[in-house]
């Protein structure tokens, strides 16, 4: 079992979402990280639903779209809808699975205990500003060093 944990552990502190975080949050955040295995076809997000979790890809691929125009498509290293582990509110893009999938879910009430008591916040935050960013301007139309 504490290898199945220091494997997620390496995941994470290699995630930008979580690259400014100390090993005691990653410990903490490697916890609560539940895998999972998704067939191609699966609706990771719903646009206008509700959501409570967040994605980590491992393995696989899935398509983003909004109001059905496909906008990007995501692979391993890659999360998705840590938006709702913030705000609650409904999602802002589908995400659907176009190959099997191996993920790690955060679910939001875990991740509020975690948040209270590290410097994730700020991690989350910084990398939420780079995605508003690139959607003002274009998924490609800014450097990463901003």
């Amino acid at each position: 079992m504490a290898a199945k944990t220091d494997d997620k552990r390496k995941r994470l502190e290699s995630l930008e979402l979580f690259k400014h975080c100390t090993a005691a949050d990653l410990d903490a955040l490697a916890g609560i990280t539940e895998d999972r295995t998704l067939p191609a076809g699966h609706v990771l997000c719903d646009q206008g639903r509700v959501g409570r979790e967040c994605y980590i890809v491992v393995s696989g691929q899935a398509d983003v779209t909004i109001s059905g125009r496909h906008v990007a498509a995501i692979g391993p290293g890659e999360t998705v809808g840590e938006m709702g582990l913030l705000d609650h509110l409904p999602r802002s893009a589908t995400v659907t699975a176009t190959t099997p999938m191996e993920v790690y879910v955060i679910e939001g009430n875990r991740f509020d205990q975690v948040l209270q008591s590290s410097g994730v916040a700020r991690a989350l935050l910084v990398l939420l500003s780079r995605r508003i960013r690139d959607l003002e301007h274009g998924r490609d139309g800014l450097s990463t060093g901003y």
